[in-house]
């Protein structure tokens, strides 16, 4: 069996494809992944882009009259779709980051020192369900005590960080 190699990578069986099919991959993948570089600016996206419009004419190929016509538009739509999935994964990400800009209070280190005062068994319990945001049980699994242990050990650190903000001489 002879092998084929073209510039974009794919290797096809020359007896399994029709010979016109071939020739058309091998006179244009170069051409249009040039093209897809001007229009994506990434020449491994570029080329990823190409290889998927051939995939898609040549599951076609007995259909379409005009295959070269046909392999360019399907790799224009196919970089549109990648300027589409990018600007919206790029306003997805400048949303959370408006929203984690809001909802993040700024960091307060004598609050985290005061935290650091604690006795470890407290200390643990504060940090994993105050600043990891941990709920109550995934705290008790966490530090392998009962739900009522963690809740206990709140308690008794929110008590110790009252005493010592109410105490001037702290």
């Amino acid at each position: 069996m002879t092998l084929v190699h073209a510039e974009g990578g794919l290797m096809v069986r020359a007896e399994r494809w029709p010979a016109d099919l071939v020739a058309c991959y091998e006179q244009h993948v170069g051409p249009l992944t040039g093209y897809l570089v001007t229009l994506v600016g990434d020449r491994a996206l570029a080329q990823d882009l190409a290889q998927e419009a051939f995939v898609r004419v040549f599951a076609r190929w007995r259909r379409v009259e005009h295959p070269r016509a046909y392999v360019y538009l399907t790799g224009i739509n196919l970089a549109r779709q990648h300027w589409r999935k990018r600007g919206r994964e790029t306003a997805a990400y400048s949303s959370a980051e408006a929203l984690r800009d809001e909802a993040t209070p700024e960091h307060d280190p004598w609050l985290r020192d005061l935290v650091e005062r604690l006795p470890k068994r407290l200390r643990h319990a504060v940090l994993l369900h105050y600043y990891a945001d941990l709920p109550i049980e995934q705290v008790s699994a966490a530090l392998h005590i009962p739900v009522g242990t963690t809740k206990r050990r709140l308690h008794e650190a929110r008590a110790l960080l009252r005493d010592i903000l109410e105490d001037p001489h702290a």
